[in-house]
């Protein structure tokens, strides 16, 4: 008995290093995303980038997750979920110790291509690694496959809030180079415990049904909410490229400073996030994303702000900020349990949980993708606080044909 009991505590022990192992490394993941943006656009655009191809570059890497992620899920049985997970974070560790030497490169045609091949390269280790993470929760946490689902989403927006101002922190301290050695250097030293605690680990076959993907997506409301899980890392990307350029040339902010502001982006969804979804099981989704829809548009508009509000301040660029973190948050929270309620209501089989997920993460790294793409096009024809206020408009609009459609 007591060798039983001790076997258990033993296994408790080495769940609890898994868990904290893996969320260490998904906020890797997440933060290689973000910490580029408070110094990466200038630093483009002095090596001969333009906004769009600057958009491009940040895109890279979720467009690889879209493309990936589904082939990735599919041979996890026959590569081995544990060697996925570690060749991911060995390509995003690699990829970022080697982006920062770019710099160094010609400007021009010959940096661009590198910075798109190395992003390309991070996208791929991230698809390899957010894949298998989830495909194990299953296996290694059977009775709180939710929790640790919300734990990981929890690692994950730690990830994104705490890169930019990380970026711009080490960007002052040690240029360029030292933001990219950082992040890589610490996804290689997650690495290790990775490899001794994943011993052993596998990961079942899941039953993927095609048609039942088809079915959801000929749905015109599951659609609805498959955009409204999208549009948010849209409206985020949108930032990455253009928000940076606007606070150093308006308002002269160093790269500290700009990584503050980024901060600001991602306070409400940390703090609230847990808040927005205990209300939203409580009274439903709908009533809470359309409300998102229209603080993130009113966020928008006050960003730049539209020219028609008022003349540029520091102050109010903040405070919009806050406010699109806060309609994001409303948005993107209660969503995934809408997905999963309207998609059993349209086919409850084994592949349902297993096709909304994959729905729901490609449509987020798609977002990821249009939104700096978007956001690099808008700035080159139009100013900051315009283009702002073009996906504002966007806003309103899926909130009035959401508040239509959605009933």
């Amino acid at each position: 008995a007591a060798g039983r009991i001790s076997n258990i505590a033993e296994r408790k022990w080495k769940n609890r290093c898994i868990a904290i192992t893996l969320m260490l490394g998904y906020l890797s993941v997440h933060a290689a995303y973000s910490i580029i943006g408070p110094f990466f656009p200038n630093e483009a655009a002095e090596h001969g980038s333009t906004p769009l191809l600057t958009g491009f570059i940040i895109s890279c890497t979720p467009l690889c997750v879209v493309i990936l992620s589904p082939i990735f899920g599919y041979y996890i049985p026959q590569l081995g979920a544990r060697f996925m997970l570690l060749s991911g974070l060995w390509l995003v560790g690699g990829s970022y110790i080697l982006m920062s030497f770019v710099v160094s490169m010609p400007s021009g045609w010959v940096f661009i291509m590198f910075c798109i091949l190395l992003r390309l390269t991070e996208g791929v280790g991230s698809a390899m690694f957010a894949t298998s993470l989830y495909a194990q929760l299953p296996e290694l946490f059977p009775h709180s496959v939710g929790t640790m689902t919300g734990f990981m989403s929890v690692a994950g927006c730690v990830g994104f809030a705490i890169g930019a101002p990380l970026g711009g922190l080490l960007y002052s301290v040690g240029g360029f180079k030292l933001p990219f050695l950082t992040v890589g250097g610490f996804c290689f030293f997650i690495l290790f415990p990775a490899y001794f605690l994943m011993r052993g680990s596998g990961c079942k076959r899941q039953v993927r049904s095609f048609r039942t993907v088809v079915k959801l997506l000929s749905n015109f409301i599951y659609l609805l909410l498959v955009v409204a899980n999208g549009l948010p890392a849209a409206a985020w990307g949108f930032f990455y490229p253009t928000l940076e350029p606007f606070l150093s040339s308006q308002f002269h902010l160093d790269t500290k400073q700009t990584g503050l502001v980024f901060l600001s982006l991602s306070i409400m969804p940390v703090l609230c996030g847990p808040v927005i979804g205990k209300l939203a099981d409580k009274f439903g989704s709908r009533g809470f994303t359309i409300t998102g829809c229209v603080v993130a548009a009113a966020s928008f508009f006050l960003v730049g702000p539209a020219h028609f509000i008022s003349q540029p301040h520091l102050w109010i660029t903040v405070v919009a900020t806050v406010i699109f973190g806060l309609g994001i948050s409303l948005m993107f929270v209660p969503n995934f349990k809408a997905m999963l309620a309207l998609a059993k209501s349209v086919e409850d089989s084994e592949a349902t949980s297993t096709v909304v997920s994959g729905i729901a993460s490609s449509s987020l790294s798609l977002g990821e993708f249009i939104g700096p793409i978007t956001g690099g096009s808008l700035t080159q024809v139009m100013d900051f606080p315009t283009s702002a206020m073009v996906f504002g408009e966007v806003f309103l609009a899926a909130g009035v044909h959401w508040s239509h459609y959605w009933r």
